[in-house]
């Protein structure tokens, strides 16, 4: 999803992007690349500030250094800051209404997004961005959402009603799918 990723950023530049969960960086390269160029040709600037758990997080998990590296061999760095923090904190440092792109991507399933909604929902600006990987019927069925008994996503998707009052969105259904919503109430 790189140049999906790269495209909807450029389409829609952002002042203030938030990432949470990096793993290997590869989203984070993506959103970065799109900042970059959007400063050249569009004269706007933005910056991703980036959280993750990394060596923390108990399961599969990135390396900030590595991270570092990939982003200043690409002379990226001065578009993103790399933090680490628990996800379900990182709401507390954003004002309401001040974040343009937010990208999910913390072992997510229907809970997850759930309570994301609830913790974001405020800190999006109108017209602001939400990705978040999965949303495919065949995402909310992969091994670790089975044997887990995690929440589908879909459902979710279709459901919530903070979803459904105040965002339009669509999912691009190859694995391992992401869903992109635009908040459209004030």
């Amino acid at each position: 999803f790189y140049n999906v990723i790269y495209n909807t950023v450029f389409a829609f530049p952002p002042s203030v992007a938030v990432e949470l969960g990096v793993l290997d960086g590869y989203s984070t390269m993506a959103i970065a690349e799109s900042l970059d160029q959007i400063s050249i040709l569009k004269h706007q600037t933005g910056h991703l500030h980036s959280y993750d758990l990394w060596e923390d997080y108990p399961y599969r998990h990135g390396d900030i250094d590595k991270v570092t590296k990939m982003l200043k061999d690409n002379d990226l760095l001065e578009f993103v800051s790399l933090y680490k923090m628990d996800a379900y904190e990182v709401h507390n440092s954003y004002e309401d209404d001040s974040v343009n792109l937010l990208h999910i991507d913390i072992s997510n399933d229907g809970d997850v997004l759930e309570k994301m909604m609830e913790l974001w929902h405020s800190k999006v600006r109108h017209c602001g961005l939400i990705l978040f990987e999965g949303g495919s019927e065949e995402r909310d069925k992969i091994e670790w959402m089975v044997k887990y008994n995690k929440k589908p996503i879909r459902p979710v998707l279709d459901s919530l009603k903070i979803i459904q009052d105040n965002y339009i969105y669509g999912t691009y259904d190859r694995f391992p799918s992401l869903t992109v919503m635009k908040k459209v109430t004030l």
